[in-house]
């Protein structure tokens, strides 16, 4: 997976360009090769013209940003043609924004079906809900690491600037290349095989094969060499992971999965979680979330800026809780769903909402002036509603 960066300074230009306007049929219908398939504050009911504006609402609070419109293309191998799924995507969509500190900020997800490679673009408002910049300070960088990142979670084929590649084409070395990737990729997912040994059995299974390079004139390993069908490739050349200290300290850290659940163990322990809905973890709170105690966890994205998190081993999954389960008389308020990212919300108390008004003139910054019981997402969701009187769903080819 490889992400392209392309800020720029109109909303609209963005949205005509990832919505295909050009190739729009006569009856003025949107042509079959874009979809979109994710957004969030974005009224999609009017077409684009609803959506440049939803963008604008933000960018018009701090109107002096250079290139305030976000556009990332997010594009997968060929390879992972039939893999990555349409769920699969808007998930990766979502933990790459993560990573990428993109949050508060209405976006869409739009996918294009006209390459021979999976693809998707991102458009959002660097503006977020709160009126400040979402910086793109080394964002190239931080693109090149979320990727990559992303790429071995989720178990992807290695890029290298071929991502665009023809599955059809791929022949000979090239071909032998990436089938010792996916073999090494496999073994180096494979939580139980904590030694070298096994992991050089794994590899062998698969038909590929380990020659280590030494320090001249010496025992010392300097670097590995991975073979298949009389074929030798050094270590970078497969993936610049795949080296021979890299997975020997990767290995020394595993340890094998309990049978019934990804969140702990084979021997009954903990696996520690680093964070939760935005929020980096302490040392403290891993410490006593291993130890099995319900942590306090503020600043949380959702509903609920404040959320208690504990293991709960009959169950063997983490749970979330509105007030600290460890007092007495608490209930969880929701269970873990498969992915941190994509956990439940807890549910909204009753009574949260309110009723607004207040002329069509109205700037935001009257409008959260008039309403202080509001948070500043409520405030800006209450406002773009009572502006358009429209919902924020429903419509434009979903």
């Amino acid at each position: 997976m490889m992400g392209k960066i392309s800020n720029g300074g109109s909303a609209g230009g963005c949205i005509d360009y990832v919505t295909r306007k050009k190739k729009d049929k006569p009856d003025g219908s949107p042509c079959d090769e874009w979809k979109i398939i994710d957004s969030k504050d974005v009224f999609l009911s009017g077409g684009r013209a609803e959506i440049t504006a939803s963008l604008q609402d933000n960018i018009s609070m701090n109107p002096n940003v250079k290139d305030p419109v976000g556009h990332i293309s997010l594009n997968f191998h060929a390879l992972d043609k039939d893999k990555v799924t349409e769920e699969m995507m808007v998930e990766i969509a979502g933990k790459y924004m993560e990573r990428m500190d993109i949050k508060d900020t209405p976006y869409i997800l739009v996918r294009h079906f006209d390459k021979d490679y999976p693809h998707c673009h991102l458009v959002y408002s660097r503006i977020n809900n709160f009126g400040e910049t979402i910086s793109d300070s080394n964002d190239y960088s931080r693109n090149k690491d979320a990727c990559r990142s992303l790429t071995e979670e989720y178990g992807l084929h290695i890029s290298d600037g071929k991502q665009h590649t023809n599955v059809d084409q791929l022949r000979g070395v090239e071909k032998i290349r990436y089938e010792i990737f996916n073999a090494v990729n496999d073994a180096w997912k494979d939580r139980s095989i904590c030694d070298f040994d096994k992991f050089k059995a794994k590899l062998k299974a698969s038909g590929v094969g380990i020659e280590y390079k030494y320090r001249r004139g010496t025992n010392e390993v300097q670097g590995l060499w991975y073979t298949r069908k009389g074929k030798r490739f050094s270590a970078s050349k497969i993936d610049r992971r795949f080296s021979y200290s890299n997975i020997r300290k990767h290995l020394s850290e595993n340890r094998p999965l309990h049978p019934d659940s990804k969140w702990m163990y084979a021997d009954g322990s903990i696996v520690p979680i680093t964070n939760f809905r935005g929020v980096k973890f302490s040392r403290q709170q891993i410490n006593d979330y291993v130890t099995g105690k319900a942590i306090r966890v503020d600043g949380c994205k959702g509903e609920y800026s404040t959320v208690y998190l504990k293991f709960v081993p009959e169950v063997k999954v983490p749970k979330v809780f509105s007030s600290n389960p460890d007092e007495p008389k608490q209930t969880s308020t929701s269970s873990f769903a498969p992915s941190l990212s994509h956990t439940q919300q807890p549910s909204a108390p009753e009574g949260g909402c309110c009723s607004v008004s207040g002329g069509d003139t109205e700037t935001f910054s009257e409008f959260k002036a008039r309403h202080p019981e509001l948070t500043p997402k409520q405030a800006l969701d209450a406002w773009r509603a009572k502006r358009r009187g429209k919902h924020l769903n429903g419509g434009f080819h979903m």
